[in-house]
């Protein structure tokens, strides 16, 4: 009896682990890094430094230090979006097929994206509001004092909290506040600086996709006009 019991007791305990979620790997690679950058991996939760190539799973948290610039690409549309210095982003990403909806958590600091036409789940989001994306170019900016600024330089932006909602067009910037609904205005002036970065961005890449079949990412992006 007494053996039964602790046989029982075993399992329960064995029953009672967490068990881990599994993760989407490869939904982003980091195309450039510049100064410090860190990312903590979503699995393991150790810290390393971004280098051109990494491959990113979703959950993984980057965070960059003074005079730094990381840019990555997603691996389904090749949707870009850079970082900036001081800044403290999570990469999440969730497969659908063949495509990959994507959540960018903005804890702080700045962002530039430039989202594929087409691709109709993509969003910013953050404790003061969420940003939802199609097909355009815009900054996001989260201040610590918990103010969410996105400026639409092209296409269309929904803002949404809890308090409302608003469209964001080209040439406008939205603010959301905690406790405030979202509020929108022309713009009057940005510091474009995604834009600072001359030369060619090109990469090849190969990695294992969701079922396990080795695929070769090409991504060359001319400068901005």
């Amino acid at each position: 009896m007494a053996l039964w019991l602790v046989a029982l007791s075993a399992l329960a305990s064995a029953g009672a682990r967490p068990v881990r979620a599994a993760v989407d790997r490869d939904v982003a690679l980091v195309l450039r890094a510049e100064g410090e950058a860190r990312v903590q991996r979503v699995v393991s939760k150790q810290w390393e430094d971004v280098v051109r190539g990494k491959r990113l799973d979703s959950g993984d948290l980057v965070r960059t230090g003074a005079k730094a610039l990381v840019a990555v690409v997603f691996t389904d549309d090749k949707s870009l979006l850079k970082i900036r210095s001081n800044s403290e982003v999570v990469i999440r990403g969730s497969r659908q097929q063949a495509s990959v909806a994507k959540r960018i958590l903005l804890n702080l600091g700045e962002i530039w994206a430039r989202v594929a036409q087409g691709q109709a789940d993509f969003r910013v989001e953050t404790p003061s509001g969420v940003a939802a994306v199609k097909g355009t170019e815009f900054y996001a900016t989260m201040d610590a004092e918990g103010t969410f600024t996105v400026i639409a330089v092209s296409g269309l932006l929904e803002l949404s909290n809890q308090f409302g909602s608003a469209l964001l067009r080209a040439g406008e910037t939205g603010q959301m506040r905690k406790g405030e609904p979202p509020s929108v205005a022309p713009t009057t002036g940005y510091e474009d600086w995604a834009r600072e970065q001359p030369g060619q961005e090109e990469i090849e890449i190969e990695f294992e996709d969701s079922s396990g079949g080795k695929k070769i990412l090409r991504i060359r992006l001319q400068p901005q006009q």
